[in-house]
């Protein structure tokens, strides 16, 4: 708004700035436990600056402060116009009013308060919290690193091929294979064997795989644009992460630095992948599944029966139960014979030093035998 030197503009945000403003008084007076022993509702803005000055609080710029309210009462009463110039010195004074108060108060910026309190504890609040200390220390490049390290852990990992290097292109994989390889399950699935990965990926940066498609279809299911995941995309150098939490690839055009590595771009940078997060965690929060807390007793599983291929004993046997296998019963379900009821069934012959999930996998319903 002051960039464009619209005066109307201008006066709006300046009404804005002091509501704000009084806000942030209000929170830190109920902070150190002001509002417990006085009533706060029927204090003027200069009645509850005066609350901060008796708790100790230093404030800078007191009296430009004070000077803002009556401005907005001005403005927002009278209808006289402020000035850009004037908003520019209110906002400067506003901005510095709140840093010095609020480090007195809990020792964080405004800016840390928005990524440690709104954020659920995970790895990408971490790497987001550093950020902040990166680009509070002028280190704009490193700051936009972390920033997209969030990003990657929160949700580019499940684009990363990497641990289908050694898919077989002909490869049929099963429900537990699939399980365990669930990074990158959402990369196109042409890319996810090693015949493509030798083909195409030539550096480490090459093994994420975007489908652009899933990506657009998460951001609408999140409530988020699309427009501002790519941004988040477009505006931080790429990176990946193979396996050790310290072992990361970086990778950036080389007119990156000189042109998007600024406060500006991190503070825009740090605002979307907050709300994005923000919005992922909402969806993920209102999901529910079936606990699973209570085991159930396996039943036995005989020596020289058949896995059909479908609920039916006139499908295809795809294994003969024997005792070399190791076998894992999922769900009971109807046959199409509805006389008839079978258990999901999935087997595998146990580890060992070159097949640490174990070969041979294989599955298939069994029916029930009463």
């Amino acid at each position: 708004m002051i960039v464009s030197g619209n005066a109307h503009s201008c006066s709006a945000g300046l009404i804005l700035l002091q509501d704000s403003l009084e806000l942030i008084v209000l929170a830190l007076l109920s902070e150190i436990g002001v509002d417990e022993r006085k009533n706060l509702e029927s204090k003027s803005f200069d009645e509850l600056l005066g609350e901060l000055k008796a708790a100790g609080i230093i404030m800078p710029k007191l009296g430009t402060i004070k000077a803002l309210n009556k401005q907005r009462v001005i403005t927002k009463h009278y209808g006289q116009l402020a000035e850009p110039a004037t908003v520019l010195n209110y906002y400067e004074c506003a901005s510095l009013f709140i840093e010095v108060t609020l480090r007195q108060v809990i020792n964080k910026s405004l800016s840390e308060i928005l990524l440690t309190d709104l954020l659920p504890e995970c790895e990408a609040k971490t790497f987001l919290t550093h950020a902040i200390e990166l680009k509070d220390n002028d280190r704009f490049l490193e700051c936009l690193v972390e920033i997209r390290k969030a990003l990657f852990v929160e949700y580019e990992h499940e684009y990363a091929i990497n641990k289908w290097i050694d898919v077989d292109v002909n490869e049929k994989s099963n429900f537990g294979l699939l399980w365990f390889r669930r990074d990158g399950i959402k990369a196109p699935y042409w890319t996810r064997n090693k015949q493509w990965i030798t083909e195409n990926v030539k550096k480490p940066s090459d093994f994420i795989q975007i489908d652009h498609e899933k990506l657009r279809l998460d951001a609408m299911e999140w409530g988020v644009s699309t427009s501002k995941l790519e941004n988040l995309r477009r505006l931080t150098p790429i990176v990946f992460r193979a396996g050790s939490e310290f072992d990361w690839s970086v990778e950036y055009d080389l007119l990156f630095p000189p042109n998007e590595a600024t406060v500006e771009n991190c503070n825009e940078c740090l605002d979307l992948a907050v709300s994005i997060f923000l919005k992922k965690k909402e969806h993920e929060k209102i999901k529910r599944w079936p606990r699973r807390e209570q085991p159930f007793q396996m039943p036995a599983i005989y020596i020289g029966h058949s896995l059909y291929k479908s609920t039916s004993t006139k499908s295809d046997v795809t294994h003969v139960v024997q005792e070399s296998f190791l076998y894992s019963m999922h769900t009971l379900v109807s046959g199409f014979n509805p006389e008839e009821i079978y258990y999901f069934v999935t087997a595998n012959e146990p580890p060992d030093e070159d097949n640490k999930y174990g070969k041979n996998h294989v599955s298939g319903y069994l029916l029930k035998v009463e």
